[in-house]
């Protein structure tokens, strides 16, 4: 792909970007008025069966990034951030397994690569960075993270990686990463995030209790020693295992349905019905909601059909939280990078 050319990405801070849709009654700055900038990698949006990758024209997956994740997901990032996300040569479902899965997801990864550098080449070269992704876009995030971020000059203009979706192990911060370490504050910068949502009344998925097999280390695709995953929780922004109460929920979105239209409303809030917390056990630690969610925020189609892995919902069901979230940070990595200047100022 071509990542001069506007076609190529899904999100651009222009007229046209689904990034910017919101849900009823709330509004977003101005893109010159907002303080950092986002990029944003989607989740699988290709389900066709003739190609192991996207073909970057297939206007289903095409549709489905711009409408199924890029307005319900990157959109949290809207009031913050002018986002970016760029379309990439995605892996089909069925590449994450065999001995062909690294050479497909490496064809991804080469895409994405090539689109952050045209991303830090276009924005202010002292404009803060939120990084952002979901599930497969996680997969590509965390080696992303490691290979152009992590241990560079990039570090001080990173304000938080929120790396959703993808069963990222403890093993990723501890030995994957030199500087980057996990959030355990709501307002912490430079770190990283990650979550992975089931119903707190069901076992985890059994495939969902597998150590990721393949996965960037930082040499190959062979993965981590077994480890505890990830878990942020969205709405406290903590990492221990007590649950959030429902009032601290400040808002879901409600599920996707089809068709939308740029200029279509994500629907109404719903406010204070979800609670959350981190499992905590020794090789497990998903983020496991309360079952009696509001009956608008059940999954539909497939995700509907293993309601116990919420994965469809992970940005959804704390949309609000990760909104006020991310411009909570920016705001706190600001004043601290003001202040630092100040005092260099000063001497």
């Amino acid at each position: 792909p071509d990542y001069s050319l506007r076609s190529n990405w899904s999100g651009w801070p222009d007229d046209a970007n689904p990034a910017e849709r919101l849900p009823t009654g709330l509004s977003s700055p101005p893109q010159s008025e907002r303080l950092a900038d986002a990029f944003f990698l989607h989740p699988t949006t290709y389900g066709g069966k003739e190609h192991w990758v996207q073909p970057m024209d297939y206007e289903p997956s095409r549709q489905g990034t711009d409408f199924g994740t890029v307005s319900i997901q990157a959109s949290a990032f809207n009031e913050c951030c002018r986002v970016y996300a760029p379309r990439f040569r995605q892996a089909n479902l069925a590449a994450y397994s065999g001995d062909h899965a690294r050479t497909i997801m490496e064809i991804g990864y080469k895409d994405v690569k090539r689109a952050f550098h045209h991303f830090l080449d276009t924005i202010d070269p002292d404009s803060p960075i939120v990084l952002a992704s979901h599930s497969q876009g996680s997969f590509q995030m965390m080696r992303l993270v490691m290979e152009e971020v992590d241990g560079t000059p990039l570090m001080d203009r990173v304000v938080a990686i929120y790396a959703i979706g993808h069963r990222l192990p403890m093993a990723l911060i501890d030995d994957g990463y030199e500087e980057i370490q996990l959030c355990s504050e709501p307002t912490e910068t430079g770190c990283f995030i990650s979550w992975d949502t089931h119903r707190g009344d069901r076992k985890p998925s059994p495939w969902s209790d597998k150590e990721e097999e393949v996965l960037w280390n930082g040499t190959d695709y062979s993965g981590f020693a077994p480890s505890q995953p990830i878990c942020v929780n969205p709405i406290t922004w903590r990492t221990d295992s007590e649950s959030s109460s429902k009032h601290q929920h400040l808002g879901a979105l409600p599920g996707w349905k089809r068709p939308a239209s740029i200029d279509e409303s994500l629907g109404e809030l719903i406010k204070g019905v979800v609670s959350a917390h981190c499992e905590q056990g020794e090789f497990s630690n998903w983020l496991f909601v309360n079952p009696d969610l509001d009956e608008r925020l059940k999954a539909d189609g497939l995700f509907g059909y293993f309601e116990r892995n919420m994965h469809g919902s992970d940005y959804g069901l704390f949309w609000a939280n990760i909104r006020s979230n991310a411009t909570e940070r920016v705001q706190a990595f600001i004043a601290a990078r003001d202040q630092e200047n100040a005092g260099g100022s000063e001497e």
